[in-house]
């Protein structure tokens, strides 16, 4: 159901949003109305992707345009502060650039890698992928991984157990 708002043109305010056509029939003119006031059907644009990690969405400015008819509601998207950023990322162990989620799923999901490259007998120079705590995907080889999950479990070691 479309919802309008009722917009004041001489104020340049909205009197009223989220509003139902008053009348039965949607191509009457509501009755009575002053000349400076407009039904203004709500459009909502859909909100540009982003990287929620690092940027987010502010509503824009509504668009009031009585020429058209329509409330206009937009969004942009803004790059989050390096606080903002730090506030986001999980509690994690950076390890040769690579931030590692240190929460205890993530620390049994490491585990049962492990264990699989293990009983798997991949060789120390095959590939394999990691996520980080932000999502980004990272390759390295068994013998790197292997160096980097030891320092990995030392450090939430330390961290949960000390």
């Amino acid at each position: 159901m479309k919802k309008f708002t009722i917009y004041n043109s001489t104020t340049q305010t909205f009197i009223a949003e989220r509003q139902p056509w008053p009348c039965i029939d949607p191509n009457q003119e509501p009755p009575g109305l002053p000349a400076d006031v407009f039904f203004l059907e709500e459009v909502k644009e859909t909100p540009p992707t982003i990287d929620n990690m690092t940027h987010k969405l502010v509503e824009d400015a509504i668009n009031y345009n009585i020429i058209t008819g329509q409330a206009i509601r937009s969004w942009s998207s803004v790059a989050l502060t390096a606080e903002e950023i730090a506030g986001r990322t999980p509690a994690h162990v950076e390890i040769n650039g690579i931030r590692w989620k240190s929460d205890e799923v993530s620390q049994a999901a490491f585990s049962s890698m492990t264990l699989l490259i293990d009983k798997a007998g991949m060789a120390s120079d095959e590939m394999v992928m990691i996520k980080d705590a932000i999502g980004d995907t990272h390759a390295m080889t068994v013998a790197q991984y292997q160096a980097d999950v030891l320092q990995y479990g030392m450090a939430c070691y330390t961290q949960f157990h000390s």
